[in-house]
């Protein structure tokens, strides 16, 4: 999938909530600036999320922690519950998902503007789900309009 098509979906989407009445407001640059600043390069696709859904996204994914205001936390409690099971932390970590303090969604290849994506559940190990970024993000979008 190109940068474009995966842009043109999150826009459909964004629309689909809209209609349904929600707030959806995308991170301006200079957030998403900030962030790199922070954290470093960050993948050309969770970007274009962030651009998208970083600040409000609605009923999505409500009680798991995505947004931009939400991912200091989820890096630090991420970094703590591997750290709390002995799980060494992969080079290049960046969770985007913490969902209930228990599981993180996170991607170690920074360079890749469509990076695989890992899971880590609290006393398991560290497994690669088998999709990219985009993948994952459409899958739970799916899920949510079932």
């Amino acid at each position: 999938m190109t940068s474009s098509e995966f842009l043109i979906l999150l826009e459909n989407f964004k629309k689909f909530m809209l209609n349904k009445g929600f707030s959806v407001i995308g991170c301006s640059d200079e957030q998403i600036f900030q962030l790199e600043d922070k954290y470093g390069k960050l993948p050309c696709f969770y970007k274009i999320y962030l651009s998208i859904f970083g600040l409000e996204a609605g009923d999505f994914k409500k009680g798991t922690d995505i947004l931009y205001s939400e991912l200091d936390d989820i890096n630090i409690y991420s970094i703590e519950l591997l750290e709390e099971n002995d799980i060494r932390i992969p080079l290049n970590f960046f969770s985007f998902l913490l969902h209930q303090g228990y599981s993180s969604l996170f991607f170690i290849d920074r360079q890749c503007d469509d990076p695989d994506v890992y899971v880590y559940t609290e006393g398991d190990k560290i497994r690669k789900i088998n999709l990219k970024f985009s993948e994952c993000l459409l899958a739970e979008i799916d899920h949510y309009k079932e």
